[in-house]
């Protein structure tokens, strides 16, 4: 044993002596691998073996990316090396408090509380749906302080996107939560705000200004008419508004030299009326779910309006300047609209004297969405019967695009369909939603049905798809042509 150790010198030295005497290897032509460095290539593929190139790349490239993961994953990152561990405090905050942040639901309060508290900022977005607080006096107290002091915090202090709401403090009576007056600290740097379930302070002071602010949503707030035309007046820049079930008040004037889009979802919680009486730029009124017998909404300066919908016997009475619908038929047939290019209507059925009726007061229209909803309890009442001998406007030459939205195929659908094949001259497509299965020979009846071959624009082309793959309403990107 003690001779094999003693050996091992002596072999070390004689293989170091060989390898000294050998000759130096020849360096590689160009054709082969001449010129590369063997060490180097080592520590490239040792790199590369490491998988952690991403951790080579700037500060505020990980920034970026660290601000696009998940809150709960952004702070996990500091995990990964000592490298990481100060980038998510550095990196711009995206606080989503859902339950993957914490299932706990009065925990979550703590864990926002910390994280905002750690967190130097600047923040992009603050999402925080529900916020619910403890019943028991005291702690309730504790907790809507920490709530006030979130709106305080450095973290937030130039937030872009906020997107807050809090549960009802009282379900029978369904009492709101008061919206804490440190949320308008933020009003500075805001981008958008969506605010829900809460109810707006009586007074708001005259120096609140959103200088920022492109798009607001409120929805199931309680908001009286002054406070509400203050926050309006404070944004200059406002593109966007959507309203839904507002509480506490019946009358809302909207003025905004800014406004290019609103949005009014069921608007009030209860019966109510809404002006729009100064609104130079507004082009597009949508009207997704009009509450049923509530709403009068009167129009009064809009001159660039060209996207208008839903429309529906359920608005008890709209009016768009000197163009007047009681529960969607029109008072008279002697005023038109000729902004409106893009027009949405709902009718329990297929009426086609109705809709005539609505058309002609649109004749530059070239675009229109029929959805047929048969729990619709309100229909049209003295709609005029269509005479051929008096044809409508805009059908020679504007309609392009007809969608039909629960079509089934019945004598009445086809019908209605048919008239626009055989009269609309430049109608390029017509889009049917089917609520049922289709199949080839389904299909293949319904050319034959609807005449295709006698149609008035040989360039129109039949489309039928499922009801789930027609396109919802998009009521903020202000970018789509048709948001229907």
């Amino acid at each position: 044993m003690n001779r094999t150790v003693a050996a091992i010198p002596a072999v070390r030295k004689r293989e170091a002596e060989a390898q000294a005497a050998a000759p130096a290897p020849k360096r590689l032509t160009s054709a082969g691998t001449a010129g590369r460095r063997p060490r180097k290539r080592i520590r490239e593929d040792k790199l590369v073996s490491d998988g952690d190139l991403i951790s080579k790349l700037p500060d505020d490239i990980l920034g970026t990316i660290i601000s696009l993961l998940p809150t709960k994953d952004g702070a996990r990152t500091q995990a990964i090396a000592r490298r990481w561990r100060p980038l998510w405090r550095s990196a711009p905050l995206n606080l989503h408090a859902s339950y993957h942040l914490c299932s706990k639901q009065f925990k979550r309060l703590s864990v926002v509380s910390r994280i905002l508290s750690d967190h130097p900022g600047p923040a992009r977005r603050f999402v925080f749906r529900l916020v619910r607080l403890h019943k028991a006096k005291k702690r309730h107290a504790e907790e809507a302080a920490q709530i006030e002091n979130w709106f305080h915090s450095r973290a937030l202090r130039n937030l872009k996107e906020l997107d807050i709401s809090f549960d009802l403090l009282d379900y029978v009576h369904e009492k709101l939560y008061p919206l804490p007056s440190s949320v308008f600290c933020l009003a500075p740097t805001l981008l958008v705000a969506l605010i829900s379930f809460c109810e707006f302070p009586k007074e708001i002071t005259h120096s609140l200004s959103f200088p920022l602010l492109k798009q607001l949503i409120l929805r199931r707030v309680s908001i009286c008419q002054d406070v509400f035309h203050g926050v309006l007046s404070a944004c200059h820049l406002l593109e966007s508004l959507e309203l839904k079930e507002i509480r506490d008040t019946n009358c809302l004037r909207i003025s905004s030299a800014t406004l290019r889009s609103v949005s009014l979802c069921a608007c009030f919680a209860a019966k109510g009326e809404l002006f729009i009486e100064d609104a130079p730029l507004l082009e597009r009124l949508l009207l997704p779910c009009p509450r049923e017998g509530g709403e009068i909404i009167r129009i009064i300066q809009a001159p660039k309006l060209e996207i208008l919908g839903l429309l529906s016997p359920r608005i008890s009475k709209i009016e768009i300047a000197n163009v007047v619908f009681q529960s969607l038929t029109p008072t008279s047939l002697n005023n038109t609209i000729a902004t409106v290019k893009v027009l949405a209507l709902e009718f329990p059925v297929p009426d086609l004297n109705a809709v005539i009726d609505v058309l002609r007061c649109f004749p530059c229209l070239e675009k229109l969405h029929v959805i047929w909803e048969k729990y619709l309890k309100i229909g049209t009442k003295n709609a005029r019967q269509y005479d051929p001998l008096d044809p409508v406007k805009g059908l020679d030459t504007h309609l392009k695009k007809l969608v039909l939205k629960n079509y089934e195929g019945s004598e009445q659908d086809v019908g209605f369909a048919k008239f626009f094949i055989l009269n609309a001259k430049v109608l390029k497509e017509l889009k049917f939603g089917v609520s049922h299965r289709i199949n080839k020979q389904w299909v293949a009846d319904q050319y034959r049905l609807l005449e295709m071959e006698n149609r008035a624009s040989q360039g129109a082309q039949l489309e039928f798809i499922q009801n789930d793959d027609v396109s919802s309403l998009d009521a903020h990107d202000l970018s789509t042509a048709d948001p229907f």
